[in-house]
């Protein structure tokens, strides 16, 4: 097998796995209870929030709180600051879990505004200046696209935002930034930031939202009152502690990983460009992370090249998992590209367990069935 998916979803390590089994079968008290078993378990998330501060670069006085997934962080964001009298920005390259959040918001009488893309996928930054007022309180802007990896230039973003209205909030979905970049919310002065476990090699069904401590948040679900409040609901400490620990690994030799990464793709390009294949590149090679290649092959549709792929046991996507479903590709159609150019549209994202070969097997793979699917005499 040969998985080039990695922006959907990634392969848990096997030492968190074994981690994880081993503290639920030890550790399986509620952190809610109060007899000592228990309490360590508490004492535990404790822990657990000042490590992921401390990989975000944050102050420890700051908050974390854990939720099942990115995307219930995300709407925890848009939902939990919606005002009737204000106004919230989003960029037109964010992940469906904000967009579709910020959509429904507008549907139901709220103030949203869209911010342009570049032909590189990043924000236009004259667009969100000219929007910029004093009833703005929330920006969220995506760190690292999930489409094609532009990465948003955060800290210039931050100083605009807060030069014209220094009350706003920064919100920023860091899923595809997390262990691929590095992430200083205190530098950058970001408000809020999400990060999803099953990106970097943990498990599932575990994200977490970090937020400024004077942020005030509206609980979006009620309960017993678990993570401060704001999202009650027994906890998952195994789960907690496995995505914690998949986050430190991967800033561990992270320059080493990152090196990878880069000659994977560029062994990619390189390879790609010996062919008589008729493709382009979406986004600014020099601008993007080293893990995500989105390329537009012309004269096919691309969940057909998909699934001519699978036959190899070659895995890739068209784009966002999440928005799979849907017709046409809304991010890119925002970077001003055409239905041609995006019909035949395939995402590659690597690891950095994906190796040369890998990449050789993939190009045969793709020169041979693109030449089926179309006449390149």
């Amino acid at each position: 097998m040969i998985y080039l998916d990695n922006s959907a979803t990634t392969q848990p390590r096997k030492e968190v796995v074994d981690f994880i089994s081993k503290y639920s079968f030890e550790n399986f008290f509620n952190p809610s209870s109060v007899y000592q078993p228990a309490v360590k378990v508490k004492l535990d998330l404790d822990s657990a929030r000042k490590r992921m501060l401390t990989l975000l670069n944050a102050d420890l006085g700051d908050k974390v709180v854990f939720t099942g997934s990115a995307t219930e962080a995300n709407n925890l964001v848009l939902n939990g600051l919606a005002r009737k009298n204000k106004k919230i920005l989003i960029s037109s390259g964010e992940h469906p879990s904000i967009y579709e959040t910020a959509k429904n918001l507008a549907n139901n009488g709220y103030n949203i505004d869209f911010i342009a893309l570049n032909k590189d996928g990043t924000i236009n930054l004259k667009d969100l200046e000219s929007k910029l007022s004093q009833d703005v309180n929330l920006v969220s802007i995506i760190h690292v696209s999930n489409e094609t990896g532009a990465i948003n230039d955060i800290r210039q973003i931050s100083k605009l935002i807060k030069s014209k209205n220094p009350t706003c909030l920064l919100h920023c979905d860091g899923v595809q930034a997390f262990g691929k970049v590095g992430v200083n919310v205190f530098q950058d002065n970001i408000d809020l930031y999400t990060v999803s476990s099953h990106k970097i090699h943990g498990p599932k069904g575990v994200a977490c939202l970090y937020f400024n401590k004077n942020v005030n948040l509206k609980p979006h679900i009620l309960g017993g009152g678990q993570e401060n409040g704001l999202r009650s609901g027994t906890e998952n400490p195994a789960g907690i502690l496995g995505f914690v620990m998949a986050g430190e690994i991967m800033y561990e030799n992270f320059d080493a990983r990152i090196k990878h990464l880069k000659e994977i793709k560029q062994h990619f390009i390189n390879e790609l460009e010996k062919t008589d294949l008729k493709y382009q590149i979406n986004g600014d090679l020099t601008n993007t992370v080293n893990n995500i290649l989105s390329i537009s092959f012309f004269g096919i549709k691309g969940e057909v090249l998909l699934h001519c792929l699978e036959k190899y046991e070659i895995y890739v996507s068209t784009g966002s998992a999440c928005s799979s479903k849907h017709v046409g590709n809304r991010v890119l159609t925002a970077m001003g590209l055409k239905n041609e150019e995006m019909q035949g549209n395939i995402r590659f994202s690597f690891s950095e367990f994906t190796t040369i070969s890998d990449i050789d097997t993939t190009i045969r793979a793709l020169v041979t069935e693109i030449h089926k699917l179309k006449d390149y005499k």
